[in-house]
């Protein structure tokens, strides 16, 4: 499945494409068709720790609209790419409710979560465009459209 995630998490060719919902997948894609090759890769290795994985949720109306699941190997290099599956992806109760849902199906299925990164589709579009990240980021929790959880302590120092 070659294309915009795979150019922007800089994926090595060996790396699985694990479990992936197509329409999840798509939605992703379509978000990420203007993304700089590596620009996810960069984030990847700045903020996921080696043999963890990381979770992304964008959500539309308060459902689930495209998730990620990025798991690296003890190099700290992308091993396996996932979306959200089951329960989890369908998890009531709006971003913070399934947020943990998703943490928990990602460390049930692929091990520690070191990174959780949940946001509406307006501010994930936002984000981005954004030429200063980190704002755009605050930006979103300023207006309650993003949870975080895990937030490892390299990027609370980078939004500090």
């Amino acid at each position: 499945m070659p294309g915009p995630i795979v150019y922007a998490l800089a994926l090595d060719p060996n790396a699985a494409l694990r479990d992936v919902d197509r329409t999840q997948w798509a939605n992703l894609e379509a978000l990420l068709g203007d993304t700089a090759p590596g620009d996810l890769a960069a984030a990847v290795r700045a903020f996921v720790s080696a043999g963890s994985s990381a979770v992304i949720g964008i959500f539309d109306d308060n459902l689930l609209w495209a998730s990620l699941v990025v798991s690296v190997d003890n190099s700290g290099k992308p091993s396996s790419v996932s979306t959200i599956h089951g329960p989890a992806a369908e998890a009531p109760g709006g971003m913070a409710k399934a947020a943990g849902e998703a943490v928990k199906w990602v460390q049930a299925h692929h091990g520690p979560c070191s990174l959780g990164f949940f946001v509406d589709k307006v501010h994930a579009e936002a984000l981005l465009r954004a030429a200063d990240k980190a704002a755009a980021i605050r930006s979103a929790s300023a207006s309650g459209a993003l949870v975080l959880s895990p937030v490892p302590p390299a990027l609370a120092l980078a939004l500090a």
